[in-house]
């Protein structure tokens, strides 16, 4: 495994982990419209690589293929964790989350913050984060559970 940072040939690789991560793992805990429309993201090829050039976006690689990405973005925030399906459970995610925790840490950050979907709060919550509270997000007009978590650095 090979952590590191995101150049922005690595776009379409990162699309395809997160459709895949979606589709393949999101969808044991939201229905198929919910998967149909959150895998639909993003439309804008353009508009996601500048996304994924803000903060500190790491991708995890084996070998030459894709297996997980995720960004600190601002310095308090982890966003777009996310695992393709042959990766999971093989600690990708932790791996990268562990180095954004540490980038965190060292720009002075005492309190992470995230907002975590059905599956992903329960990674969350073994890294230490807490809810906050859950919320409903509509992305074009379905409703979408997930959580607000924070951790206490």
């Amino acid at each position: 495994m090979l952590i590191r940072n995101y150049q922005v040939s690595d776009t379409n690789d990162i699309v395809d982990v997160y459709k895949n991560a979606i589709m393949e793992i999101a969808s044991e805990a939201y229905d198929s419209k919910q998967v149909e429309i959150w895998s639909s993201y993003p439309k804008d090829t353009d508009q996601f690589t500048k996304r994924l050039s803000m903060g500190i976006t790491l991708v995890a690689v084996d070998g030459n293929k894709m297996a997980a990405f995720g960004q600190l973005h601002p310095a308090n925030h982890i966003d777009l964790l996310f695992t393709a399906k042959d990766y999971s459970r093989q600690g990708y995610a932790t791996a990268i989350y562990q180095h954004l925790e540490h980038e965190a840490l060292k720009q002075g950050v005492s309190c992470l913050y995230t907002e975590a979907s059905r599956i992903s709060k329960y990674f969350f919550l073994k890294q230490g984060f807490t809810i906050i509270e859950p919320e409903t997000v509509f992305l074009s007009g379905v409703g979408f559970e997930r959580f607000r978590m924070q951790k206490v650095m």
